[in-house]
């Protein structure tokens, strides 16, 4: 079984969402598979001409995938690539639909102070300080007519 596949060069890392790529370059050719179809793992056979050895990612729409690949060259003109499913790009739309509570942050500014998921170390003293309050000139007492006054926070 032939499909056509699309060759391209990543610039991306790895674990980011929207890949950036040397558009320019891209090549659509057509290969086979190598042995039993493994959706996440294929390994594509192709005869060409052209040098793929400066690609690293392919496209193959028949799958409704995308892969990192490591092309080898087995003779003149047969190359085998060795894939890897990319599981963010692959499901990118599905992942940027989700709604998620995002615990943790590499940025300072984004932190949420009032989320306790255990990564912030908090301390709490108690702080109690009396005061004799004067009523008519003499300390009142407690069981009088007596309003008290108590801050927490402040």
């Amino acid at each position: 079984m032939s499909f056509n596949i699309k060759l391209r060069k990543c610039t991306s890392e790895n674990n980011k969402i929207g890949k950036s790529f040397v558009t320019a370059d891209d090549i659509t050719l057509t290969g086979t598979f190598k042995s039993s179809v493994n959706v996440t793992d294929p390994v594509i056979q192709i005869q060409t001409d052209t040098n793929l050895s400066a690609y690293n990612y392919v496209e193959i729409p028949t799958l409704n995938r995308k892969y990192f690949m490591t092309p080898i060259v087995d003779s003149n003109k047969l190359w085998t690539l060795t894939c890897h499913v990319d599981v963010l790009d692959t499901y990118a739309d599905g992942i940027k639909a989700c709604k998620a509570l995002v615990t943790r942050t590499a940025k300072a500014d984004m932190i949420d102070y009032y989320y306790n998921d255990g990564s912030l170390y908090t301390e709490q003293r108690d702080v109690v300080t009396y005061h004799n309050f004067k009523r008519n000139g003499a300390d009142a007492t407690l069981g009088t007519d007596t309003y008290y006054l108590i801050v927490a926070g402040g």
